[in-house]
């Protein structure tokens, strides 16, 4: 976790989509600090057969999700990243197999109708993966200005709108 300046800082908002016709595909949007997208990538889609379901049982969606989606995308941006950030906990199994600082982060539920607190800041929960625990504190002062201007789960709603166009274009 080395000192960026805040023009270096380099956000992968990380995520997962599943369609009607059972395809999994993994998308990332690299963005700079002020949530502006600098890099998008999507993979292609991943359809579990039923023989897999049945060998890999209860292990199917770390394997899908983990070794086939999310750890290739991450390793195919060209982007330097700062900090990875998924809004689906399963997504930091990740974690152990790259250098990067990834964190969950999700609504604060204390404050589901209020989604700022006293002093302004949105309320974010955020955390790290469980061999990683000093990367929630990094990541919350990396975001605290980033979470006064901008709501932090936003890029993901534009991130499932262009896995979503890609997939309709195939």
């Amino acid at each position: 976790m080395t000192d960026q300046t805040s023009n270096d800082i380099r956000l992968a908002f990380l995520d997962i989509s599943i369609f009607d016709d059972a395809s999994i595909r993994g998308g990332v949007l690299v963005t700079d600090i002020e949530t502006r997208p600098y890099e998008f990538r999507v993979t292609s889609p991943v359809k579990p057969t039923p023989l897999q379901r049945v060998l890999y049982g209860p292990t199917l969606v770390d394997y899908v999700y983990g070794e086939l989606i999310c750890l290739p995308l991450i390793r195919a941006v060209k982007e330097k990243l700062s900090l990875v950030i998924t809004r689906l906990d399963n997504l930091l199994i990740i974690r152990p197999s790259i250098s990067i600082p990834t964190i969950f982060i999700n609504r604060n539920p204390k404050n589901i109708h209020d989604n700022q607190s006293a002093d302004g800041i949105r309320t974010i929960t955020i955390k790290p993966h469980r061999n990683f625990p000093g990367e929630e504190a990094w990541a919350e002062t990396l975001l605290t200005n980033l979470k006064q201007r901008h709501d932090l789960l936003e890029p993901f709603e534009r991130l499932k709108i262009a896995i979503s166009e890609v997939h309709k274009k195939i």
